[in-house]
């Protein structure tokens, strides 16, 4: 159950004025989840964007935290991040990493992106392994391809199928759109939202020994608003509980107090 609340909204989407016009989403949008477990609300999680500098270069970058309530550390501590930093030309990833404590394990990763080269250079941090993956233009880290995802319009009743890095292998993601309900949020009116089912043979995006169902706002920002999964030991429910940053859209003026 744990494993998958880290990979939440994920489970779960400019200084330069010509990348942010190419942008799928806004610059210093903050996203906050709550995270429960058979109805129990067990963790939160915060998904951010903005810009950062490193070696001399510019990076939009893309981050999700996801840690337990404190009540809840003693029996199982969780405390992930997630970051990914892309290019603004091309807004492809340079360098994905995480960070992630579930219990007594730790993992710490690196994946750093040469397109050029079409190679991924994946590395586990604590054992010093590191893997060469071959890659395509369109290949992308599960965080990037989430917001990669939030500028594409995807129609109900229709699938598509698409390239995802995991770790030290490419994967085929399948999504299916289905259609479109209203998701009841605790601090917005009821937000029409496209139901998707997606489909992955990897552990860190989406429930693999289970089934997954999302809910992604129709307006322009097409945000996670709801995610529930059936688990080995019960059913997670991710909820959106506030937006913040970007435009004064839907999400700033209809928040309610």
């Amino acid at each position: 159950m744990v494993r998958f609340l880290s990979v939440i909204a994920m489970c779960l989407f400019l200084s330069s004025a010509a990348a942010a016009a190419t942008l799928p989403f806004p610059l210093n949008e903050r996203l906050e989840y709550r995270i429960s477990w058979n109805g129990i609300p067990v963790a939160w999680s915060v998904a951010t964007t903005g810009l950062v500098e490193t070696n001399g270069m510019r990076y939009v970058a893309l981050r999700i935290e996801t840690q337990t309530y404190s009540v809840f550390d003693v029996f199982y501590k969780v405390k992930d991040m997630h970051e990914c930093l892309l290019d603004q030309e091309t807004l492809l990833p340079a360098r994905f990493s995480k960070t992630m404590r579930e219990g007594r394990s730790h993992y710490q990763e690196v994946t750093i992106f040469d397109y050029a080269l079409g190679t991924a250079r994946f590395e586990n941090l604590e054992t010093g392994i590191s893997t060469n993956v071959p890659i395509d233009a369109n290949t992308r880290d599960y965080l990037s391809f989430m917001y990669f995802m939030r500028g594409k319009k995807l129609e109900p009743e229709t699938t598509t199928i698409w390239p995802v890095l995991a770790d030290d292998r490419v994967y085929k993601v399948t999504v299916h759109a289905e259609k479109i309900e209203k998701i009841g949020l605790s601090n917005y009116p009821d937000v029409p939202s496209l139901r998707i089912v997606p489909e992955a043979e990897f552990n860190g995006l989406f429930v693999r020994n289970g089934t997954a169902t999302l809910w992604v706002s129709q307006d322009v920002r097409r945000i996670l608003t709801c995610m529930k999964a059936r688990v080995p030991f019960g059913r997670v429910t991710v909820k959106l509980q506030d937006v913040s940053g970007g435009t004064d859209d839907f999400w700033i003026t209809e928040k309610k107090d």
